[in-house]
């Protein structure tokens, strides 16, 4: 793709493990507060509609924090400080920095023909302290992350954000991502070519291409 100069990977669950990550945090989390982990489906639940909520704009990431966790209390019946859960998960959260295998040196080899750019949604400083963790966050020429924009993806702000601060037109990029409501939605918002990467084989007609592989990626790219 010699019309490519910056590929725009989105984090989660496409370069980082965020199911297992969010696993090993929730587990930290539920002993500290004696709760049986057989109520993680309804954590589960309730977080997916705060972040469906965040996506749409109808919430901020600063209540998201909280609000799961007094949606999560409130259906299980127990009377836990949701604030303090929530500062503490984000503690937990940044302390788990797992990649997805072969993703670092996917990375590594994409980066000597490439731009290597993040796009999350997500808060701040728990990417971050990830990106850390797993010794790639040198890897990147910038990072954008909801939090700090304002926007969160698909919102055409967050692109339009990120093609201003690289100077860039959106021929020359590429989005990155598994998330068929985030990324590829919002990539084609935004007029971007997209890959929607999915591990499990699923494909997605609104995207430009599709892969279920880093094997394929890196053919597709390189």
């Amino acid at each position: 793709m010699t019309d490519k100069r910056y590929l725009l990977f989105d984090a989660d669950n496409t370069l980082y493990d965020f199911t297992a990550s969010e696993t090993n945090a929730l587990r930290r989390l539920f002993r500290s507060f004696s709760l049986d982990d057989s109520t993680l489906p309804i954590y589960h639940r309730e977080n997916k509609e705060c972040w469906a909520m965040y996506e749409e704009g109808t919430i901020t990431l600063e209540r998201l924090e909280s609000e799961r966790f007094r949606r999560f209390f409130s259906a299980i019946g127990c009377g836990a400080d949701p604030f303090q859960a929530g500062r503490l998960y984000a503690h937990l959260l940044g302390e788990e920095g797992i990649m997805i295998d072969g993703a670092g040196d996917l990375l590594k080899a994409l980066r000597k023909s490439f731009s290597l750019c993040i796009i999350t949604n997500g808060i701040a400083r728990i990417q971050k302290e990830r990106f850390l963790r797993t010794g790639t966050a040198d890897l990147y020429e910038k990072v954008f992350i909801s939090q700090e924009i304002g926007y969160a993806k698909p919102d055409s702000r967050f692109f339009s954000h990120v093609l201003y601060s690289l100077g860039a037109e959106k021929e020359q990029c590429l989005v990155i991502g598994d998330s068929l409501t985030s990324d590829i939605k919002g990539a084609e918002g935004a007029g971007i070519d997209s890959v929607y990467i999915s591990f499990s084989g699923s494909t997605a007609q609104n995207a430009t291409y599709s892969v279920s592989s880093y094997e394929e990626l890196r053919s597709l790219l390189l």
